[in-house]
């Protein structure tokens, strides 16, 4: 049975407030972190928030359009979880390792915003724009990280390793987000494994 979201607001408060579209998102984000994006109906999302049916529409153009903004939500969260804090000392591969891992906890921690963003009809069978423009943030993050790393390689042969590295940590995330990686003690504990992996993955930049 589908867990039950607190109503933000009470029936009968008006609509046309400045906050409706924060609150409208951000019960989305709850209802999909909770039971994912598929039961997720703009006539539910206004009688959890309070609203009339048509209320949400004056935000979002459609369901659509809701559930890219919830994604939208998820990569900040996720930018900001594999973020090197400004106070941080952590250079090179010590920082590649934290954004990485910072990623594959993301992905373990919130698996239906994760199927969401990486995933769902967002994905399939186009790419969404705002979600590709997402993604190219991540990904020119990631390729200056490397090149940094790796000015002894040329330009090909840096790509290659780029990809690779990529598959083996979103690899990872997703087969954990599946629950499809086999069980300790067959392998190393969770903890273990995902430093494992990452540090294996960062032996191409050498």
């Amino acid at each position: 049975m589908p867990k039950k979201v607190t109503k933000i607001e009470r029936r009968g408060q008006p609509s046309h407030r400045e906050d409706l579209r924060r609150d409208l998102l951000a019960a989305a984000v709850e209802i999909v972190a909770r039971e994912g994006h598929e039961g997720l109906t703009m006539r539910r999302l206004a009688e959890i928030v309070g609203v009339s049916p048509g209320a949400p529409y004056h935000h979002f153009a459609d369901r659509r359009a809701l559930l890219i903004a919830v994604a939208l939500e998820g990569y900040r969260t996720m930018f900001e979880k594999t973020a090197i804090p400004s106070d941080s000392e952590m250079t090179g591969e010590t920082a590649l390792s934290h954004s990485f891992l910072g990623f594959i906890r993301f992905a373990v921690e919130n698996p239906h915003t994760f199927t969401l963003m990486y995933e769902s009809e967002l994905i399939r069978p186009q790419l969404a724009p705002e979600l590709a423009t997402a993604q190219e943030q991540g990904f020119q993050q990631l390729r200056g990280e490397v090149t940094a790393l790796t000015t002894h390689l040329s330009d090909r042969e840096r790509a290659v390793r780029i990809a690779t590295i990529w598959c083996a940590v979103f690899g990872y995330a997703l087969q954990s987000n599946r629950a499809m990686l086999r069980a300790y003690p067959l392998e190393p504990a969770p903890d273990e494994l995902v430093l494992e992996v990452i540090q294996q993955a960062l032996r191409l930049l050498h």
